[in-house]
């Protein structure tokens, strides 16, 4: 096995740095069960991660030991080639398999679907390949990114899009892992399962995750770039800053509002762009068809490669110091322009309101309709805000939470000429969860997914997290119709340990508040997990845990 010593480590946003006293690659569980064991013998505690695309400090620590499920110089090199090239698969690499399987005992899958055991060293490029040649099944969900490992998109429980469905932890119907005492082991009860599928790598080395497919289906892509101000309606039309006004008719209005919620409620997928400061917003919602007839490559090879080369231009850009010179407010309309001219429909002078374009192609390349993701480094703060039910009619869910939430960002970055959100806000509608620590669970009428990003420069202008102080107060606010607080809650791989929520800090309120029922439930289900696989909790925390996890399951 691959190691290196007093390797410093950095995650891709650049906001957790630290240096572990020994970093692995594994290829073998045999080789993860022997490095358990030794860690154990040496008190070493262990913690994975792959692309390293999460902001919180859920990764390893000084003088521990970090598990890398990829190789340091394929996650650490910007710009990353792997969505351009051929992909190179080492057949004796057994966390990179893909195999239309199950472990023994896992339950059958249900009608119309198959199960499939996947390495979590598989990236997302990876699996969309194989989807794609194979075309019979397919992944209803997942992340856009391709650059991540299925270890990666799985551990801080993420999700896609759509009212109908959940996270992407939610398909998870084993998992195989290495335990504290070095046994590789398989759990596959629906109960624990609530647990061990969003658990943070508390459990141990996860090593292989089986996943329920659908029949692959083909998306019908329709993506348009509506005004702001119909894309999602205000609530009211003072809402709109002055700068974004234009003038509608109160049918416009009204017509538009009816779209935006038909398209929330009923789409199979469900999103909106708005990048700083644009006049227009970008749509992207869509159904899917059994139909493969009028299929096609998307993006095309050509298009991969436009989209990887505008993706490392975006990085070389923010990066070079005469653009970090440029007040935000500039910086906020460079990139809005060439974001906006990136997405479909590709035109932009004379750009004719409600022109959609019409894309049919395969679900896993739908899902990732976005290459190079990789080559262009952010910062990103997400919030999972319960969409409650209508005043009106409490067996319906009321959207106004969505617009409002929506609007008050949109307004925020018109109140601070520094613009510190210099990149884009990003919604997406979805489902609830059955993952115990998921900010999605209990979520009956669904989840505004929402997000605002940004570069790192409103970092170094000290202008980034006073901004998502005011973003979180805002989203932290809302109330139902009955004047309770939402649960509102962050997605725990993005920013937001330097903020406070509710008057408290962060961590202190998520344990104390948001999930002062979901942790103790969550350390039932692994207690119970151990005691039939020769474990406990304890020996969870001396192997596996770190201090943000430390303080928020075990303290």
């Amino acid at each position: 096995m691959e190691v290196h010593a007093n390797k410093d480590f950095h995650n891709w946003g650049k906001s957790v740095s630290n240096t572990p006293k020994w970093s692995f690659v594994p290829k073998t569980v045999l080789g993860l069960q022997n490095l358990v064991k030794w860690a154990k013998v040496n008190d070493f505690r262990v913690r994975c991660s792959g692309y390293r695309h999460s902001w919180s400090s859920t990764f390893s620590e000084d003088k521990q030991i970090l598990v890398s499920l990829l190789n340091l110089e394929q996650v650490t090199t910007i710009p990353d080639v792997m969505s351009i090239t051929d992909e190179h698969i080492d057949p004796e690499n057994e966390l990179k398999v893909i195999q239309l399987a199950a472990p023994e005992g896992t339950a059958a899958a249900e009608a119309d679907k198959a199960l499939v055991r996947v390495g979590v060293s598989v990236t997302n490029e990876q699996f969309r390949r194989w989807a794609v040649a194979n075309d019979k099944w397919t992944l209803p969900v997942d992340v856009i990114l391709v650059e991540v490992t299925f270890g990666g998109v799985n551990g801080p429980i993420c999700h896609g899009a759509g009212r109908r469905h959940k996270t992407v932890n939610d398909y998870v119907r084993a998992v195989e892992y290495v335990d504290a005492n070095g046994e590789h082991r398989t759990i596959s009860d629906p109960a624990h399962l609530k647990a061990a599928a969003g658990c943070f790598g508390l459990l141990g080395i996860v090593t292989h995750i089986t996943f329920a497919l659908d029949k692959m289906s083909y998306a019908v892509m329709q993506p348009f770039k509506p005004d702001i101000g119909l894309a999602i309606p205000p609530l009211s039309r003072n809402d709109i800053p002055i700068a974004l006004r234009k003038t509608f008719t109160d049918a416009q209005y009204a017509a538009a509002l009816v779209d935006f919620k038909k398209r929330a409620e009923e789409d199979y997928y469900s999103e909106w762009f708005w990048f700083t400061r644009s006049q227009q917003a970008w749509v992207n919602t869509w159904n899917a068809t059994d139909e493969k007839e009028g299929a096609v490559e998307y993006p095309s090879p050509f298009m991969t490669f436009i989209q990887w080369i505008e993706g490392w231009l975006g990085g070389v850009i923010t990066e070079n110091p005469i653009f970090q010179a440029f007040p935000g407010r500039w910086q906020a309309a460079i990139l809005s322009t060439f974001g906006m001219v990136a997405l479909p429909p590709f035109e932009f002078i004379g750009f004719k309101q409600g022109k959609t374009e019409t894309i049919k192609t395969s679900m896993p390349n739908a899902l990732h309709f976005r290459r190079g993701i990789q080559n262009s480094i952010v910062r990103d703060m997400e919030f999972q805000i319960p969409i409650p039910a209508l005043a009106s009619d409490p067996t319906k869910p009321d959207y106004s939470i969505v617009q409002r939430a929506w609007w008050d960002i949109i307004n925020l970055c018109y109140e601070d000429d520094d613009t510190p959100m210099r990149l884009t806000l990003e919604l997406r509608i979805m489902g609830d969860s059955n993952i115990i620590m998921a900010p999605q669970n209990g979520n009956t009428f669904g989840t505004a997914s929402i997000e605002v990003i940004s570069i790192p420069d409103a970092v170094t202008d000290n202008e980034w997290v006073p901004f998502l102080q005011r973003v979180a107060d805002l989203w932290m606010g809302y109330r139902d119709s009955h004047g309770v607080l939402l649960n509102v809650r962050p997605h725990w791989a993005k920013e937001w340990e330097s903020i406070n929520m509710r008057g408290k800090p962060a961590r202190q309120y998520l344990k104390e508040d948001a999930y002062k029922d979901a942790i103790p439930v969550f350390k039932e289900t692994l207690r119970e997990i151990g005691e039939g696989q020769g474990w406990a909790l304890e020996d969870l925390k001396k192997r596996f845990s770190n201090e943000l996890w430390d303080y928020m399951i075990y303290s």
